[in-house]
Order: C-alpha cells, then sequence, then structure tokens
C-alpha cells in the first residue's frame, strides 16, 4: 500500500465478459463496503466485453488485450495448440501494462484466462496480491466448467450443494489460499439456469467481501514490514 498522502487503494480488474461482478466492485468502491479504494483500470482479453462499456460509462481507463496476435506472432506446432510462447508473451505484457499503474490489487472477475508465471512473478515481486472469482467451494471443483459440473453432480444424485470462493491466485490453477467463501444450496434448482442465477447473485457480494479483505490484509501486512 501507498503513504498516507495517496489514501485510496489502487485496484484493477481483470475481465472477459459481461462484467456484472465489475459493477459490484464500481458500485462498493469508495463506500462503506469497499471503503478508501479506487479502480484505475479495467482490462479485458475480449474486444467486445461489456464489462469495457461499464468501465467507460463512469470514466475508468481501459485496456484490450487480446491474445490472437501472439498466437500468429509465436505459432504452435503441438498437436494439442498449447500456445505456451504466445502466452508467456501475452501474460508478460500483460503484467507491464498493469504495472504501470501501480495497483495495490488486482482483481480477476471473470477473467477466462490461466494466468503463467510470466505475469504471476512479475507482479509478485511487486508485492501486489491477485485475488479470483471461482464458483466452486475450497478445493472442491478445479478448473473450468464448475457449475455444469456441480448441475450434473446434482442431477446424479451425488451432490446438493456447491459455493463460491474468493482466493488469492497462484500457479496452481484454483489452489491459491481462500479468502471468503460461501456454500450455495442446489436443492430447488430446476434447470442449470437457476443454479447459475444463485451462483451469480452471491458472486457479487462476495467478491467485494474477498477485495475488502485482501486491502485489509495488505494493510496488516504494511504494518508488520514497518
Amino acid at each position: 500500500m501507498r503513504d498516507s498522502a495517496t489514501p485510496s487503494a489502487r485496484i484493477t480488474v481483470l475481465i472477459s465478459g459481461k462484467g456484472t461482478n465489475l459493477q459490484a466492485l464500481i458500485d462498493a468502491s469508495n463506500t462503506q463496503h469497499l471503503p478508501n479504494s479506487k479502480i484505475v483500470r479495467v482490462v479485458s482479453d475480449r474486444k467486445n466485453a461489456y464489462g469495457l462499456t461499464r468501465a467507460q460509462a463512469v470514466s475508468i481507463p481501459t485496456t484490450y488485450h487480446g491474445i490472437l496476435s501472439y498466437k500468429q506472432k509465436y505459432p504452435d506446432s503441438d498437436p494439442e495448440l498449447k500456445f505456451d510462447a504466445a502466452r508467456k508473451a501475452y501474460d508478460a505484457d500483460l503484467a507491464s501494462i498493469l504495472l504501470k499503474d501501480e495497483p495495490d490489487l488486482v482483481v480477476c472477475a471473470g477473467f477466462m484466462r490461466i494466468l503463467t508465471t510470466a505475469f504471476l512473478n512479475p507482479v509478485k515481486e511487486k508485492k501486489i496480491p491477485i485475488i479470483n472469482l471461482h464458483p466452486s467451494k475450497p478445493g472442491d471443483l478445479l478448473g473450468a466448467d464448475c457449475i455444469q459440473r456441480a448441475w450434473d453432480g446434482f442431477e446424479s444424485g451425488t451432490r446438493t450443494e456447491t459455493g463460491v470462493m474468493i482466493h488469492y491466485v497462484i500457479e496452481e490453477v484454483d489452489m491459491g489460499e481462500p479468502i471468503v467463501s460461501e456454500t450455495i444450496d442446489i436443492t430447488g434448482c430446476q434447470h442449470l439456469e437457476d443454479l447459475e442465477a444463485r451462483i451469480h447473485e452471491r458472486e457479487h457480494g462476495l467478491i467485494v467481501k474477498g477485495a475488502k479483505t485482501a486491502l485489509a490484509q495488505l494493510q496488516t501486512d504494511d504494518k508488520l514490514r514497518t
């Protein structure tokens, strides 16, 4: 965190889509729900992400940072098309974009890319925490399609609940330390869309709570270092 001359914590948000969780952060910024905070930039990997429009509507700087040009520059001969070189170059540039704003916190709010060490390491060196919203309980469903997988489990009779968590981002996907989490009962949902709506409704409050908790922890850590 920066000194008392700059009271507001600086937050960078990464998105890929509609930006409903971004909107929750925008609405909460500099209120009792997320005090002394300011979103300094929103970055999307998708050019037409509506979240960019949400940010622009309240004069938050935005950046589109797409992967296609990197895949063209670093073609992949691997049959599985992993594009490792492209991903690393993309992530290194993403880190450079973010670090220019000197954020105190990076929030992945529906950012649909797995971040490599080419991004994580430079940000970690600056002691900037990265947090992510994940639609599952800690240690339960990892990776993609968690809502669908939870629904499949419910339909097959193997589960009656799922969850949402905000966690710190590390190299291992969805394995970082949980910050806050909530259990979500699937009972009563008639369709996958019902479960999606139930989860998204809870996400909006939880991402704000997670960001507030992460910033408070950052302040505590700074005090311990001084």
